[in-house]
């Protein structure tokens, strides 16, 4: 019985390498790929065609309206039970409430955003498959790593070791669980 497997991590040497097997890898039809660096590649993201994720903005306009809304709640809920007219103040008391709502919106909207990012990128994981291979703490240093993940649909244990060899990989590791 074969081996359980994740993936293949491929070590280039230099940003230019890890670019260029990149890009190759992805017009080769490859499609569930990621690529480490010691530093950010320029044009990179572009290549991974890694997509802007806009469900932060909106979790955030949620949280701020959820804030506003439970500030105006209470404040109402209050004014009504507990009526207290002094000087001639009306019972709501809209501007009087705007400071303490606004504080509330950006009190709320701030935890749900980072609630939600936390809840979206899977933190915390303490641990990463990846992180087990020998080679790939270089990544925060001076090397530079293609992975080639095995739910590609291209993915073949044989063939995807030695095309990451034939872009150029210094070694080609497996990433196991």
């Amino acid at each position: 019985m074969a081996e359980h497997l994740l993936g293949y991590l491929g070590e280039f040497g230099t940003a230019d390498a890890l670019f260029d097997a990149t890009k190759r890898a992805k017009a080769d039809g490859f499609s569930c790929i990621d690529a480490f660096s010691p530093f950010p590649i320029e044009g990179m993201a572009d290549v991974l065609a890694l997509k802007r994720d806009h469900r932060i903005g909106w979790i955030t306009l949620a949280g701020g309206i959820f804030g506003i809304l439970a500030m105006l709640a209470t404040q109402l809920f209050v004014n009504v039970d507990y009526p207290i007219e002094v000087g001639g103040r009306p019972l709501f008391a809209w501007p009087a409430f705007a400071v303490v709502d606004f504080e509330l919106m950006i009190l709320c909207a701030v935890l749900f955003a980072v609630i939600g990012m936390f809840v979206i990128i899977g933190l915390p994981r303490l641990h990463h498959p990846l992180f087990g291979t020998p080679r790939f703490g270089l990544a925060s240093e001076d090397r530079f790593f293609l992975y080639i993940d095995a739910t590609d649909p291209k993915f073949d244990r044989q063939e995807t070791r030695s095309y990451l060899g034939s872009l150029g990989a210094w070694t080609v590791e497996p990433v196991r669980p």
